[in-house]
């Protein structure tokens, strides 16, 4: 009897534990699933997207030794198209360790072409796809990719809310462009977010808002600096930006 009971508490932890993980296949097809994902509706076009992050998502990171049928406990995907000039970037991370990033960006490949990994895939529909992929460390996005980083901070320790009461500080408080959105998986569900902002675009200071008043100013860099991921500094102390630890 005591066997039995054993066995089935062993049985019932497994499942649970199972439930608290997700492999990169399911996740990528739990957001397509979602119609609001889709800011186009005819379906030729969403045929293509959906293929293009099947690609780019699942085969990228097979690219990268991440096995995209294993399941992980934590997930984080940022990803988009580059809406004028219509390439593919993303970076896909796994239990906080192993990140991949896959891209079709032509600054990027001209910029540094010789530390990524040519892909080629045929597509019965679209012919043969080529993109890019490279293998890093957090320590490598930490210093390397410091706007990719803060997002990714800033979304796996769920500071995006107190981010946002940043950007509410005042109406002329900084927003960049940002073709990426990110989605993250911790052991719960899936959760999305579109962050509207580069840490290099403020990492030396807030310049050339002549609207934004100086207690605003001061005010919004202590409300970053206390998120404690990236630091920036005052506009009248331009150094070397400084990461925390």
């Amino acid at each position: 009897m005591k066997k039995i009971v054993l066995l089935f508490s062993i049985m019932l932890f497994s499942s649970c534990n199972s439930q608290e993980k997700i492999s990169l296949r399911q996740m990528n097809e739990n957001l397509l699933k979602d119609k609001n994902y889709f800011t186009y509706r005819d379906s030729a076009t969403i045929k293509i997207i959906t293929e293009g992050y099947k690609i780019f998502r699942l085969l990228g990171a097979k690219s990268c030794d991440v096995n995209p049928d294993k399941k992980y406990s934590q997930i984080y995907i940022e990803d988009g198209f580059h809406d004028e000039d219509g390439f593919y970037n993303g970076l896909i991370i796994v239990d906080n360790k192993n990140i991949c990033e896959v891209t079709m960006s032509p600054y990027k490949l001209c910029k540094d072409s010789l530390s990524y990994t040519k892909v080629k895939e045929k597509d019965i529909t679209y012919g043969e796809i080529v993109f890019y992929t490279k293998k890093f460390s957090i320590k490598d996005l930490k210093n390397k990719y410091p706007d990719e980083y803060f997002r990714y901070e800033l979304v796996t320790q769920s500071k995006v809310n107190a981010f946002e009461k940043c950007l509410a500080i005042d109406e002329h408080t900084p927003k960049s462009v940002v073709y990426a959105r990110s989605y993250s998986f911790k052991g719960k569900k899936i959760t999305n977010y579109k962050i509207p902002l580069k840490y290099s675009d403020i990492k030396n200071g807030i310049e050339g808002l002549p609207y934004f008043k100086e207690d605003k100013k001061k005010e919004f860099i202590e409300c970053i600096n206390q998120l404690n991921i990236l630091k920036i500094h005052n506009s009248s102390n331009i150094e070397t930006s400084s990461v925390s630890d």
